[in-house]
């Protein structure tokens, strides 16, 4: 019975949420203009779409703390690289083709594939989400789409890191972005440097047998010898944090930064995981522009649903050792009928009560977890969470009343809105704000504290922090001013 009343306090605080009145707090006159305008785009039983694009488009959006490098570039651009490479595109498969052979199909060159318009949207069809929606033929299930698409143009999309980089920071200056924090690569270690295919081959079953944190923690203090007294893995992690050094040379600028998260995918071998991870660590701790490790890749892939646990033990075998390294953990990204249910009753709680990770991505699969009472008092004492809306909606088809965001609003988590693959999804960050406005309807304060949240729980160091906020608060100054005036000029 207690349960129940818990969770019908919940379901109704989730239903009030859009409407429910902030906390009395000052407000200039400026400010309270830019609400009321915000206001009247909910009008008419309709939001106005335009003029919420219009309003997000001008507002100062603070960080983007959930995207990742390969899939935050548009297909477009990442057709000029292979142009400028002199690569081709093979007219079946789509895929990039360094050289021509005697390939079955014909390799066309960029110029060739955009000149035949067919050829073209097939292409960005695969390389992108663009026009799935509107095809009425047999095609593949939207989340294997859009995790296909990394495939098409990851021959291509480390080629030119440096000028994508500058073509994220481009996009966020345009948008009033203040600070992104990228999910750029992996380290780069491979574990079968070090260990024997049959060591690996033991190792990997160990790790996958082990039942406890304690047999998990013994066979990593195993492995990290190994990587402690080779001087070749150092080197590789120094190798790595000089190239990202490198290609962040001129990014930062007095009104703009960029930092990184390195990750592990959770598809490989259990070994080649903690070893990516341990690299990732070790990163963190060589650079200051490296401030985070996560772990990538569709979530329910049968290696990642059967290594589960075991992916949460190794970040908290890491997180004993290096308690400093802060780590964000895709968890979550999961809804019924995409698994077995029982996957769904643990993922979000094992990530942070396990790994204790300090924010969570998309955490969707909330509403199903276990303990997910006990688990949203967790995440609103200590971490936050990164909303997804585009993403979240195509891969896993959840939107609207079936998003988990009532419930964490409602409970008072902190909610960054990030991106996650714009690239891919088409879309920004403004365009995120909208959707969370349309469907949701927050108030005009709370959407300031999501903004303000991506900074306060982003990976920047206190002082970092401390000037980021300063320069938005003198940034919402001159938007809510021009705001006003535009209210005033309104009919």
């Amino acid at each position: 019975m207690r349960y129940l009343k818990h969770l019908s306090l919940l379901l109704l605080l989730s239903f009030l949420v859009g409407c429910a009145p902030m906390p009395n707090l000052p407000q200039s006159d400026d400010e309270g203009a830019t609400s009321a305008l915000y206001e009247r785009s909910f009008e008419t039983h309709v939001p106005n779409v335009a003029m919420l694009n219009l309003f997000f488009t001008q507002m100062p959006k603070g960080g983007d703390l959930h995207h990742h490098y390969t899939g935050s570039i548009y297909a477009e651009t990442y057709l000029e690289w292979v142009k400028n490479k002199g690569w081709f595109i093979d007219s079946c498969t789509f895929k990039i083709v360094k050289v021509k052979g005697n390939e079955t199909c014909k390799s066309v060159s960029v110029d060739e594939l955009i000149s035949n318009d067919t050829l073209y949207r097939k292409l960005l069809t695969l390389w992108s989400d663009k026009d799935f929606d509107n095809h009425s033929h047999e095609q593949l299930p939207p989340d294997s789409n859009f995790f296909n698409t990394f495939g098409y143009f990851s021959p291509i999309s480390d080629q030119y890191m440096d000028v994508g980089l500058n073509i994220i920071k481009e996009r966020a200056l345009n948008e009033n972005v203040s600070y992104i924090e990228t999910m750029l690569s992996r380290v780069g270690v491979n574990s079968a440097e070090f260990f024997s295919a049959e060591e690996a081959k033991n190792i990997n079953a160990a790790l996958r047998h082990a039942t406890t944190q304690e047999e998990v923690n013994a066979l990593l203090d195993r492995i990290s010898t190994v990587y402690t007294q080779n001087q070749s893995f150092d080197a590789k992690v120094h190798h790595f944090v000089s190239e990202v050094e490198h290609r962040h040379e001129g990014i930062d600028t007095e009104n703009f930064t960029m930092r990184f998260q390195t990750y592990a995918v959770r598809v490989l071998e259990p070994l080649q995981v903690y070893t990516d991870l341990l690299a990732g660590y070790k990163a963190v701790l060589s650079s200051p522009l490296i401030v985070g490790v996560n772990i990538v890749a569709p979530e329910n892939n049968t290696v990642a649903i059967n290594d589960y646990t075991l992916h949460m033990r190794m970040f908290n075998y890491l997180v004993s050792h290096y308690p400093q390294v802060p780590h964000s953990l895709h968890a979550g990204e999961l809804t019924i009928g995409m698994v077995e249910p029982k996957e769904l009753l643990f993922h979000i709680t094992q990530a942070r009560k396990i790994a204790g990770a300090d924010r969570i991505g998309h955490g969707v699969d909330i509403a199903y977890e276990k303990e997910s009472l006990s688990l949203l008092k967790e995440l609103k004492e200590h971490a936050a969470v990164e909303i997804n809306l585009s993403s979240n909606e195509f891969i896993l088809g959840v939107a609207g009343k079936e998003h988990p965001y009532t419930i964490y609003a409602a409970y008072g988590v902190p909610i960054v809105i990030s991106t996650d693959d714009s690239g891919v999804s088409r879309d920004n960050l403004a365009h995120e704000y909208v959707l969370l406005a349309s469907r949701y309807h927050p108030s005009y304060a709370t959407i300031k504290t999501y903004v303000y949240n991506s900074i306060n729980y982003s990976f920047l160091t206190p002082a970092e922090k401390a000037k980021v906020k300063i320069q938005l608060d003198k940034k919402f100054e001159v938007f809510e001013r021009e705001m006003s005036t535009l209210a005033k000029n309104l009919k």
